[in-house]
């Protein structure tokens, strides 16, 4: 509204510079008709046009108009009605019975009768000491090979003899004509053995037996080919125990290359 009235303002001036340099040069002429107006063409008897002015200021805002009349308040809505009560449904199953919480502790009874101490036994005589056990006794150890062809044996529970004890030591016990180890100190023992089967044998089988009972086998069927066949076990013994070899089929060997061999040794004495 301030552009609008700025902009009237400005052509109503203008109009206002243009129309007075008219009214001054078309003012009455001479009645004589003599002067120099009267030798003007009416078409020159107009000047130029001024110079636009400058726009005029924008007037004062005007004031603002009075508040409108409120509105009547809405009417407020009514509660609506409470909807009926469901039916009431059907008692469900009864449950398990549970386990009821542990009672109380109950009070404690009276203590017992003291019981009448018997009479103590004499008291018996110190021992003799016991006599103390060489260390040779308790070191027990064997090697044994076999330089001859053994027989041929169609029994699995045939016992492999040997023929030269390598090692022997003292409190040792084997017997070489049937190849058989005694137990004369209880305790953990190692053994190990390895046969060579002759090579026009069809299978050798050995196996390290502890009182006719077998723990290792070990066997080869390998046919024109000489093989060895071993094997080894750690074993508790008591006193008394046999360890030995049996075997089925043939133990090759030679003088100089003894292939059949059997050892053992005590590991840890009881």
């Amino acid at each position: 509204m301030h552009v609008c009235f700025a902009i009237t303002l400005s052509f109503v001036i203008l109009l206002g510079i243009s129309i007075t340099p008219q009214a001054s040069i078309a003012g009455p002429a001479p009645a004589d008709g003599d002067g120099p107006w009267s030798q003007v063409c009416p078409m020159c008897c107009q000047g130029p046009a001024g110079t636009p002015g400058i726009p005029g200021l924008p007037g004062n805002q005007g004031q603002y108009g009075p508040a409108g009349v409120k509105g009547d308040t809405g009417v407020k809505g009514q509660k609506g009605e409470i909807g009926p009560i469901g039916a009431v449904g059907n008692p469900g199953p009864k449950g398990d019975d549970g386990m009821g919480l542990p009672g109380k502790v109950g009070p404690r009874g009276p203590s017992g009768l003291v019981g009448v101490t018997g009479e103590s036994g004499i008291k018996g005589q110190k021992g003799e000491p016991g006599e103390t056990l060489d260390n040779s006794v308790q070191q027990v150890a064997f090697t044994v090979t076999r330089r001859t062809h053994s027989g041929t044996s169609e029994s699995y529970s045939t016992r492999l003899s040997f023929e030269q004890a390598e090692t022997l030591l003292p409190g040792t016990e084997f017997d070489l004509p049937t190849g058989t180890f005694t137990c004369n100190v209880p305790g953990t023992y190692v053994f190990s053995f390895s046969v060579c089967k002759y090579y026009s044998i069809s299978s050798l089988w050995v196996s390290l037996r502890k009182n006719d009972d077998p723990i290792v086998y070990g066997g080869s069927s390998d046919v024109n080919r000489y093989e060895q066949v071993s094997g080894s076990a750690v074993l508790v013994l008591q006193q008394g125990d046999l360890v030995y070899l049996a075997m089925y089929g043939m133990a090759y060997t030679e003088p100089t290359f003894p292939a059949s061999t059997f050892s053992g040794f005590l590991l840890n004495a009881q």
